[in-house]
Order: structure tokens, then sequence, then C-alpha cells
């Protein structure tokens, strides 16, 4: 037997197709924008370790830290941005962590982004 059309068909098949494609479209945007973020908080931590390492000063690292991610603010909620730094005996460390601004893939909720880093303190040659 054949039918009379085939285009309701093909059009059907090509929403399907469109629908997946869609889906793994946004999945492929949503991790990569995760992903540029986590670069972003990785490197403030560097920076606050940095900073800290060498000035001893906790709230000049925040600062550096927070300078780092102004230009991340299309891949991180502002608000959500945190910093610590402390001294684990001869070692800077600090820890940054931030919200990602797309936050869920599907029924999946991406997770908080949250990066560490260490340094040797400055004054540890100076002796």
């Amino acid at each position: 037997m054949k039918l009379a059309s085939e285009s309701g068909q093909v059009l059907i098949e090509f929403v399907f197709a469109v629908i997946i494609f869609a889906a793994f479209i946004y999945g492929l945007f949503a991790v990569s924008w995760w992903g540029i973020g986590a670069v972003f908080v990785q490197e403030a931590a560097h920076e606050a370790a940095g900073k800290y390492a060498v000035t001893l000063d906790e709230q000049a690292s925040v600062n550096r830290a927070v300078q780092t991610l102004s230009l991340a603010r299309i891949f991180l909620k502002k608000d959500t941005v945190r910093v610590a730094v402390w001294k684990e005996g001869d070692q800077a460390a600090a820890r940054v962590s931030a919200e990602p601004l797309v936050s869920s893939l599907y029924l999946y909720r991406l997770p908080l982004i949250e990066k560490t880093s260490s340094c040797t303190l400055e004054c540890r040659f100076r002796r």
C-alpha cells in the first residue's frame, strides 16, 4: 500500500531530530559555560594566594581575586563569589567559590564551582 503523501512523516521526523539537536546544543552550552567559569575561579584562587604570599594582606588578596573575576560576570553569578585566604605553615592558601550563571542542565543541577590554590610565602626566602 502506497501513501498518498509522505510530507507529514518527514515533518514529524524533522521535529524529533530538531528537539534532540537543540537538547544537545543546550547541554554543550551549559557544560562549556560551567567549565569556562571554573577556569576563571581557579585563576582567581591563584591570584589571591600569590598576593597573600607576598603581602600577607587578606583584604588586598580578596580584592585581587574579585578583580580577576570581574571579566567572568557572564559566566558566574556575581553575588555568590566567596574568597578566603589563610596561612598554612610556610604556605599561603586561598579558596574561591562561585555559582555558575547557567546552573541547571535539564533535571541536573550543576555544582558550585570551588577551587583552592596555595603558594609559598615570600618571607621564607627573605630570611
